[in-house]
Formats: C-alpha cells, sequence, structure tokens
C-alpha cells in the first residue's frame, strides 16, 4: 500500500493557536454572505452531474472569458490537481517549487516520477528558465506551477508562459502545462486581477477555487479549464470513477457567490491592501533582520530571516519562541524551501489580531 507522508501544514486546520499567521485567505464567509438561507429549502439533494453546476461553470467561464465547455468543476482545486496527475502519472511530472504541498505529496503519492525546479528567495521567486529547460526530457507528460505562487504571492507572466511553452514544444512536445490560479483574484485594494491564462494555448490547463480569494474553503469547489474536448472527457470519467460529483449543496452555493464576485472580492481587496500595508511597514521596523517580498496578489507574502543575523541555531530558536507563544507562521520546509524563509499570512486575523501576531514575531526576532 502507498503511504502519504505526514505533513506538518495540517495543524493549520486541526489546531487553534493564538495568533494564526500561517494561512493563506482572508476571513472566512457565511451563508448568511451569499444568500438568504430560506432559498435552501427547495434544494434537492440528489446526485449532480459529472460536468458539474451548468450555472456555476458559466459564470466561472465568464470571468476567464473561454467556453462553458472547458470547464470541469472539482472537489477544491486539490481534486483537480489529483485528475490530472492521475492521468499523467506514467511520465516525469515537473513541478515549479515552491508549491502548494499538499499537491507536491499527492502526485509524489501517485507513484509518479517528479523532477523538480526551485525558484529562490533572492531571484524574487522568477523562474529560471535554464534550469527549467533543463528539467525538461521526452518522458515528461505534464508540468504543475502557480501564478500567482504560493508562499510568495509573485505571478508569472505571459513572456515566461510563452518561453515554458516555446521550450516544450521541442523538448516535450506532447505535455500539457497547468497553471494552478487559485490566488489570482486576491488582490490588493483596487488592483484588477490578472488576466487568466485560460484559453491561451491548446497545452495550457488552469485550475483554481473558492477556497482562497472568496474566502470559502468549506465549500470544497474548485474547476479546471481544458480547451483539448478529448483530455477534458478523460478528466470528467476520472472524476466519475472516484467521487461520482461535486455536493450539489456546495454547486448551488458557489452559483449563488459567483452571480456576486465582483462585490465581493472588492470588500476583501480593500481588507487585504490594509493588511498588506501594515505588514510592509512592521517589517520596515526590524532593523533588517527580516526582508520581504511584497505580494502582487494572495492573501500573504514572504518574508526571510537574515542569513547574516540569523545562523542554524538562531532560525532554530525563532520557531521555538514562536511556538512558546502558540504563534503561526508557515515556515520554508513546507513548501520546499529554505527554514530561514517563512510565509506570514496578512488578513486571515482581523481587529488587531494580525498586529498582536506581528508583535510576537518581532520578539521572537530579538531574543
Amino acid at each position: 500500500m502507498r503511504q502519504f507522508p505526514v505533513s506538518p501544514i495540517t495543524a493549520l486546520i486541526d489546531e487553534s493557536p493564538l495568533y494564526n499567521l500561517g494561512e493563506s485567505f482572508g476571513p472566512h464567509l457565511s451563508v448568511a454572505d451569499i444568500l438568504d438561507p430560506g432559498e435552501l429549502a427547495g434544494l434537492s439533494l440528489g446526485y449532480g452531474t459529472s460536468d458539474g453546476d451548468a450555472e456555476a461553470r458559466a459564470l466561472i467561464a465568464e470571468r476567464h472569458g473561454i467556453p462553458d465547455g472547458h470547464v470541469l468543476l472539482t472537489t477544491g482545486a486539490a481534486a483537480a490537481l489529483f485528475l490530472l496527475a492521475l492521468l499523467h502519472s506514467d511520465g516525469e511530472i515537473l513541478v515549479g517549487l515552491p508549491c502548494f504541498p499538499p499537491m507536491l505529496d499527492a502526485v509524489r503519492g501517485l507513484g509518479a516520477r517528479v523532477v523538480t525546479v526551485s525558484a529562490r528567495f533572492e531571484d524574487g521567486y522568477r523562474i529560471d528558465l535554464d534550469a527549467f529547460r533543463d528539467k525538461l526530457s521526452a518522458h515528461t507528460r505534464l508540468v504543475l506551477f502557480a501564478s500567482p505562487q504560493n508562499p510568495s504571492g509573485v505571478s508569472i507572466t505571459r513572456g515566461e508562459i510563452g518561453e515554458m511553452l516555446d521550450v516544450m514544444s521541442r523538448r516535450c512536445p506532447e505535455a500539457i502545462l497547468l497553471v494552478d490560479e487559485t490566488y489570482r483574484e486576491a488582490t490588493y485594494g483596487s488592483t484588477p486581477a490578472a488576466s487568466s491564462f485560460a484559453g491561451l494555448s491548446e497545452r495550457v490547463l488552469t485550475c483554481a477555487s473558492l477556497s482562497k480569494a472568496y474566502g470559502t474553503p468549506g465549500l470544497r469547489i474548485g474547476w479546471l479549464t481544458v480547451p483539448d474536448p478529448r483530455l477534458r472527457e478523460q478528466l470528467r470519467l476520472a472524476k466519475f470513477n472516484s467521487s461520482i460529483c461535486c455536493g450539489v449543496l456546495d454547486e448551488f452555493l458557489a452559483a449563488r457567490l459567483l452571480s456576486r464576485a465582483d462585490q465581493l472580492l472588492r470588500s476583501r481587496g480593500a481588507l487585504m491592501a490594509d493588511a498588506r500595508a501594515t505588514v510592509g511597514d512592521w517589517v520596515g521596523e526590524q532593523d533588517g533582520r527580516l526582508h520581504w517580498l511584497r505580494p502582487e496578489a494572495g492573501a500573504f507574502c514572504c518574508a526571510r530571516l537574515n542569513p547574516d543575523t540569523f545562523g542554524p541555531l538562531g532560525v532554530r530558536g525563532f520557531y521555538d519562541r514562536l511556538a512558546e507563544r502558540r504563534t503561526v507562521v508557515a515556515p520554508g520546509p513546507w513548501f520546499g524551501d529554505s527554514a530561514h524563509v517563512m510565509r506570514i499570512g496578512l488578513a486571515y486575523e482581523t481587529g488587531g489580531q494580525l498586529e498582536k501576531g506581528l508583535e510576537v514575531i518581532s520578539d521572537a526576532l530579538r531574543p
């Protein structure tokens, strides 16, 4: 029996820290934020369809500027990643690091041959296109990257995607590229979301969900955009054979939420802009002990302990002091990065809790 590794990231949903600055999304929405609960009374709780709710798919397609038939609903973006990796596990799967940890564990758990290419904090987490080219092979079947990236909030440019597709066409012409756009619409203030890569090429798929940008991880609704009808049909069948359909209650609420998407995202964007400004001011007060990358999207940022100040013992002591104060950040090793790096959640804690959590981090930086 294959075994999945134990992941420390489960602490983000299974434990209750005093200050949770490890999360990657803003405050949760409630059902009352989406609709009048009385609207649920007539909803049939029978099976949905393997494609997913038609209204929800149409709303997603409209936001991406693609046909409805390119959208397949999944049980969160995690299921989208899993289904796609399942269909391509007979070849090599190239994954850009750092990345969403459960995704990498799931791909490895399938027994796929995983190849990784790493981006670095000191390079602003830009893709090393030379390293990317060198890691591709004739056996590559699937390439997985996120934009914006988790944990930095740095986005891939259209030029970089074009260069990636160009080298893929020469080294692995049958491979496809999946761009995880889960955080694309989690923007700051009135800044518009970057255009989706959906529809850019027959070889480009995207996935996303309502969990992060919208603050409804409990709905467990995600999606894939798949321009190739044959591949989409294989993914639909894989979904049907593994889970039949998504929950009809989840899909119903998803459609109601998506019909109000712009309004909900505007209010969350204002909250996130204030939180990013707070963290930016706080970083400037740390006397060079900590540096950060200002995120382009996503309710988090990436920060790094100054290597000139913190050696291995200093890094360990920093995290020990946070644990003593029941304060959580997401350490770099969760994402395949250095222990000097951490992800700090900007918008999950509200009502002054963010500032209090940052104060604890400040104290931990000064033993």
